[in-house]
């Protein structure tokens, strides 16, 4: 490749641009090779890819420190929700290929955008708990004073339910008084002769509405009696509930959720206007390396690269050709050699078909010579065996 052999002139990269090429996932090799331009548009995507990830290690680390409350695990977790990030970031700028085809690369970025979004809206949640903080604190506050009011309601309604008994009790014991004073006037006035029969002293009139008088005064003292008792009982039903309901609220007071939960559902209840801006505003630095890749021309860089890579797939595909072929060329050896042995084999067959043939014949031959004597043996046993009858025959006649 002409481009390859040229002598180009070594060009020195700072450190911080070599981190931010780095962090592009661009390789610096081929960047020396192009102009300026071409390494200044990857150091700044490198730039983004890796201040995102710092971002990311700051917002991790807050949300892990209000779970555990705890700088050191704070710290330690949040770099490595950084480093993760950062490396999503970096593997997602990484496998955008540029080529002359907009459909082709639009189809590329259309999944990474929606990774990068969902990372955004993962990274904005401790930024906006850390921003709002202030405001968090508030909401958390008026949580926890609605639950305390929710406590008072809830033993006021017990307590006045006390109260409304007592209150009762306290109007039957009136109401037996004032009977009592009723009847304490009446017998006063009869005996004093101004009211009733207009008599004075002590007649029988006077004596039924003392006697009246005092059967009122007994029922208001036992009715006196027994209803203060009562009052006196549900009056420390009352203190009681008075007591429960102040170490309640001590043990809520000493519970109040103010972890990562508690936080996110406060958030919630905020405006939702500034947390869409922070939300809006991670998504753009999320997805800037990505557009930046993606809008960017065609350049050297691309150009270098797709070069390469063509080289090395025209590289593979000629060495996976030549192990195809010395594969091809082992299997033709082998399928030779197997052909032989096949036909060698339909020989030695051939051969060994043509003596069995050979001994059956002769095992035939050897088998009818066998025959041929066993029946010439019955002949002659037969024919012997006629003439000794021949004999036999002309002896008796």
């Amino acid at each position: 490749m002409s481009r390859n052999n040229m002598e180009v002139e070594e060009v020195k990269l700072k450190p911080f641009m070599r981190f931010f090429l780095f962090c592009s996932a661009a390789n610096q090799d081929l960047l020396k090779k192009c102009p300026s331009s071409e390494r200044n548009k990857y150091a700044g995507v490198g730039a983004t890819v890796f201040f995102t990830g710092l971002l990311a290690a700051l917002s991790g680390g807050y949300a892990i420190y209000t779970v555990f409350n705890s700088v050191t695990i704070g710290a330690l977790l949040g770099l490595f929700w950084g480093g993760l990030i950062f490396n999503l970031d970096r593997f997602i700028v990484s496998t955008i290929k540029k080529n002359d085809k907009k459909s082709d690369q639009w189809k590329q970025v259309i999944p990474r955008l929606l990774l990068a979004v969902f990372l955004s809206l993962i990274i904005s949640k401790p930024l906006e708990l850390k921003i709002f903080e202030q405001e968090i604190n508030e909401q958390l506050h008026y949580t926890g004073v609605k639950k305390l009011e929710d406590i008072d309601q809830l033993y006021e309604q017990k307590i006045d339910k006390r109260r409304a008994s007592i209150e009762k009790l306290k109007a039957a014991t009136n109401a037996k008084f004032e009977i009592r004073e009723k009847y304490y006037e009446e017998y006063k006035c009869e005996c004093e002769g101004s009211c009733g029969t207009g008599e004075k002293g002590i007649g029988s009139e006077c004596l039924r509405k003392e006697q009246k008088y005092l059967k009122a005064d007994e029922e208001y003292k036992l009715a006196k009696a027994e209803n203060d008792e009562e009052i006196q009982t549900i009056q420390a039903i009352i203190d009681d509930l008075h007591a429960e309901e102040k170490e309640y609220k001590h043990e809520l007071q000493a519970s109040f959720a103010s972890g990562l939960l508690a936080r996110l559902n406060a958030l919630g209840n905020l405006p939702s206007g500034p947390s869409l801006a922070i939300v809006m505003l991670l998504i753009c630095i999320e997805v800037a390396p990505i557009l930046t890749k993606l809008l960017s021309p065609y350049g050297p860089y691309d150009h270098l690269l797709k070069t390469i890579e063509y080289d090395y797939e025209i590289d593979e595909i000629s060495s996976i050709n030549l192990r195809n072929q010395k594969l091809n060329n082992q299997l033709t050896v082998l399928a030779n050699v197997e052909q032989e042995k096949v036909e060698q084999q339909i020989i030695n067959n051939k051969r060994t078909l043509q003596l069995i043939e050979e001994a059956q014949e002769e095992l035939v031959r050897e088998q009818l010579s066998i025959w041929v004597e066993q029946e010439k043996k019955k002949l002659r046993e037969d024919m012997k065996r006629k003439t000794d009858q021949y004999q036999n025959t002309d002896k008796i006649i």
